[in-house]
């Protein structure tokens, strides 16, 4: 149920907040720590039976209790600890308190050590009623026959935090298991055959419907073939509303969809496919009278327009109108072995002897029913052990998975062999709607946030929580959707039948509330159990509940209300005031809005005095409270992507701020600068803006931050001195570039920075354009593996000078007259090479034999004089993608570069045709060209 995760993360933090807050602990230290051991104590009971609880109400009952018990006390200390810091930074020698009598309020003032013993006595009442609570539960305990268990992940693998991967860096390819159905699918989704068709592709949960079919409507070829196209992924009970709605917003612009009334929907869809050869996929239809809706909608023209339907369901895969079917099967016992040792070993094969290789087949077939998921998610929870039967034994001998009990499911015993903050973060997954693909950078920083991150001595948060998404990859719990050029993850989201299991238990237990509308949950407005903690909003927050229950001790707000743009989200303003005016403060520790259009934020946002992050990326805001310094513990403020070009100075008195990414900001600095101090635990500083006037101060403040791993600056150039020389006939201007001294210490900061891994700096002059950029040598900044200039280089940089980790170097507007490639070639761990728009502005490139060992990516956009381009052998050995833009003088591609086995994609955009068409004479068979104009 994910109960003990809970309850496990709850008293980590605890324990860390009354060792952080020990002097506001104090008076209240002894019945905090009683009713901290005794739930520490309880909780050793709840890990023995939480496992065994599958289908008995009355033990689930008794663990529910035992978590509102675990809720509450972390309400009671964490308000406590809030009105007493609060109070504390007040520093007033007395405070206000509200007292209602007669219906009336009443304000009068009181000293200090009535507040506090308000407040003390409070606190140590509800700990006292707490202990009683907790007695009367362990006697309440219902009789159980308990099994050993022998499934904790600490008995069966050692907890390491992090530990660093190249895993992220190598994504393996795939081979189908279902080739020739996938081949006939494409077949007929590509045929030139008029009717409608509506192709269905159904099997049992786990057998790989979704992936196969996703894969297939994201080729080229497929997506070429119909200019209108639509993905829809269903949740539970969805209804034919939604599924029109959704449609209509993948392919139309038609504003105030959801206004419309059923039978107006129906319609608009109807005309608009109409004059289109359309691809309508929908995943996971569960109800044939959905099908038979959706049916009745869509329009037949005789075009060639595709439905492909996937279901786990019997009766909606006899669909009597439906053209074709195709079933995905379970594998039988030999092809399941066969999987499984791909996903372990890969081409190695098994290093097993033969009875032994029985025995794995037998136990596969048993547990995995032959369902895809179910052996790769048991091929990932064996790679977390060693690669030694023995090791893989234990696991099979272990009691829950031993049992021969129908109800056991390999997807639940890999979930429970997950350390509990790494569960914690797996279900938080479900509060992003299915198959909605999460910014990796989005994630980590919510997780951190949240408090699911478990410290380790010596070890930087970022790396442990970036451990923990390898971990769920590598176990097969999470994939990966997008990645950068470089290998590292940009978008992932959680597996598609897993989301439809953990979803609803991360509901169940009190980790999210979702408001949303009822056609995709009839029952979105169910009061629920635990009160709201985390509210994730789908759709318009004013019609969010108003009772007390819904928001005293709510700690997230989470947006995904991406409504047409033309419409400020003002409820956003009113909701949060009424969070806000529950205390006159509140318990929020995130509010993300990314993607939500002009949100109304309140005055007094710095009342949210715990809050810890702060999205505002996409929203296009033009302005922040001016409260917003008073936001001591900010850990995170995103503001990417906005209007937003000012910070108030007091931004630098968030000792907590870890990331601030910004949209080019000018960022003012207090007078006293020399009293300041920076936060020093800020890990990215992303969109900074400095002019000549700010680099004179902030020199000293950024000196301070020792710990950054992304760096973002535009700098603005320096002033120019001009000597006017008039004569007799002409007139002379000389102009002299003036370099200030306080960029000059910028850049001696920046080449100080050893630990960075991530920089990106730019020149732009008062117009905005790229300007003379002046760097330091980068050899001294041994991590950087990240390298983005943009800027007119003054001297060619020697290669000794460049950072020897180097894996991605991205140059723009440099203007190189000298042919850069023979100094490139030798970074040993170039993964990525991006020249962009007059970075080299010579006529000839060449690259030297051997050279470029692990670029995988070269992009060429806009050289403009780029004339001939040769490479000698050996050089490239690993190129993957090249990726060759607007550079219409260019002759030819080298043909050693064409030769390359591991040679794929080569993307050429705005070239001349007669380059194209010679290029494809030359080019390999394995190697495919994507032209665009």
């Amino acid at each position: 149920m994910a109960v003990e995760a809970i309850v496990s993360v709850v008293l980590h933090n605890l324990t860390n907040l009354r060792i952080e807050e020990s002097n506001i602990f104090k008076k209240v230290r002894d019945e905090v720590e009683r009713v901290v051991m005794e739930l520490r104590e309880m909780q050793s009971i709840l890990n023995e039976v939480e496992h065994q609880e599958q289908g008995d109400k009355v033990l689930t009952e008794w663990i529910l209790k035992f978590l509102d018990i675990v809720y509450r006390v972390k309400d009671d200390i964490e308000s406590f600890s809030l009105t007493e810091t609060r109070l504390k930074n007040m520093g007033l020698v007395k405070k206000r308190i509200s007292v209602t009598a007669n219906k009336f309020k009443l304000c009068r003032e009181v000293p200090d050590e009535m507040v506090d013993s308000m407040n003390v006595r409070r606190l140590k009442s509800k700990m006292n009623g707490i202990s009683k609570e907790i007695q009367e539960w362990k006697e309440g305990k219902p009789s159980l026959a308990l099994a050993p268990v022998q499934g904790s992940y600490a008995m069966n693998r050692d907890e390491q935090p992090w530990q660093e991967s190249d895993g992220y860096y190598a994504p393996k390819k795939e081979e189908t298991i279902f080739k020739k159905d996938v081949e006939k699918l494409v077949k007929q989704l590509t045929s030139n055959s008029k009717p409608l068709q509506i192709i269905l592709v159904f099997g049992e949960v786990g057998t790989g419907k979704t992936a196969h079919v996703k894969t297939i409507y994201n080729k080229l070829e497929v997506k070429n073939k119909f200019p209108c196209h639509a993905f829809v992924i269903l949740t539970t009970k969805c209804s034919i509303r939604y599924l029109m709605i959704t449609i209509l917003q993948q392919v139309t612009s038609l504003k105030a969809k959801d206004k419309l009334k059923d039978e107006d929907l129906m319609v608009k869809l109807n005309e608009f496919l109409k004059g289109q050869k359309y691809l309508i996929v929908v995943i996971d239809v569960k109800s044939s009278g959905l099908l038979k809706q959706l049916k009745d909608v869509l329009p037949d023209t005789n075009n060639g327009s595709r439905v492909v339907i996937t279901t786990p369901d019997e009766e909606v895969a006899s669909f009597p109108d439906a053209t074709t079917h195709y079933h995905f099967k379970p594998l039988d016992m030999e092809d399941g072995l066969k999987f499984f040792i791909k996903k372990v070993w890969g081409v190695k094969g098994i290093p097993f002897a033969g009875d032994v290789i029985e025995d794995l087949k037998n136990k596969i077939a048993e547990r995995c029913k032959g369902t895809p998921l179910r052996i790769i998610m048991l091929a990932g929870l064996l790679s977390t052990r060693k690669m030694m039967y023995e090791d893989w034994l234990s696991v099979f001998e272990q009691h829950d998975f031993a049992a021969k009990s129908p109800s056991f499911d390999i997807l639940a015993f890999c979930y429970n062999d997950l350390t509990p903050h790494v569960k914690l973060c797996f279900l938080y997954l479900g509060l992003f709607r299915k198959g909605f693909e999460i910014p990796v950078r989005r994630l980590f920083r919510l997780w951190l946030a949240e408090g699911y991150v478990k410290p380790s001595e010596g070890v930087i948060l970022e790396d442990i929580v970036e451990g923990y998404l390898e971990e769920l990859v590598k176990r097969n719990m999470v994939e990966i959707t997008k990645r950068r050029s470089d290998g590292t993850p940009k978008r992932c989201r959680m597996i598609g039948v897993l989301y439809d299991i953990f979803m609803p238990k991360g509901v169940e237990i009190g980790l999210f509330h979702l408001h949303q509308t009822s056609d995709e949950n009839p029952n979105a407005t169910t009061e629920p159990r635990f009160g709201v903690r985390r509210v994730v909003e789908y759709t318009n927050i004013k019609d969010y509940p108003s009772t007390k229950p819904f928001n005293q001790n709510l700690r997230s707000y989470i947006s995904f209300n991406g409504r047409k743009k033309d419409t400020p989200a003002e409820e956003v303003g009113t909701f949060l005031e009424r969070i806000i005016g529950v205390r006159g403060f509140g318990l929020l520790r995130v509010l993300d809005l990314e993607g939500v259009y002009r949100p109304q934020l309140p005055e007094n946002l710095g009342s949210l005095y715990h809050l810890r992050y702060l999205g505002l990326r996409w929203t296009f805001l033009d302005t922040l409270p001016s409260s917003l310094g008073d936001l001591l513990y900010l850990e995170t403020l995103d503001i990417k992507h906005t209007h937003i070009t000012a910070l108030p100075s007091s931004i630098w008195n968030m000792k907590h701020l870890r990331h601030l990414c910004l949209n080019g900001v000018r960022l003012d600095i207090p007078v006293q600068s020399t009293r300041h101090r920076a936060p020093s635990q800020l890990q990215t500083l992303w969109g900074l803006f400095v002019d000549e006037k700010i680099a004179r101060k902030i020199g000293l403040t950024l000196s301070r931050m020792t710990n950054l791993r992304k760096l973002d600056l535009t700098r603005q150039s320096s002033s120019t001195v001009k000597t006017t020389t008039i004569t007799t006939a002409t007139t002379t201007t000389t102009t002299t570039t003036c370099h200030s001294s306080s960029y000059e210490e910028i850049g001696l900061w920046i080449s100080s920075l050893s630990s960075l891994p991530s920089l990106r700096l730019r020149s732009k002059d008062k117009m905005g354009r790229p300007s003379e950029l002046i760097v330091k040598p980068f050899s001294s900044l041994v991590n950087l593996s990240q390298l983005y200039l943009l800027g007119s280089l003054h001297k060619s940089i020697d290669w000794y000078q460049m950072p020897p980790a180097l894996k991605v170097l991205t140059l723009s507007v440099s203007h190189l007259e000298k042919d850069p490639m023979p100094t490139l070639s030798q970074l040993p761990s170039l993964i990525v090479l991006r020249l962009l728009a007059a970075s080299y502005v010579g006529e000839e490139m060449c690259c030297p034999e051997n050279g470029f060992p692990a670029l995988q990516v070269l992009k060429l956009w806009k050289l403009e004089r780029l004339k001939i381009w040769t490479a000698h052998g050996g050089t490239m050995p690993n190129l993957h993608t090249l990726d060759i833009r607007c550079c219409r003088e260019l002759e030819e591609i080298p043909v050693t570069l064409l030769q390359i086995q591991s040679f794929e994609n080569l993307i050429l955009t705005n070239m001349p045709k007669q380059f194209v068409s010679g290029t494809r004479k030359k080019k390999k068979k394995h190697t495919k060209i994507v032209e665009n104009e």
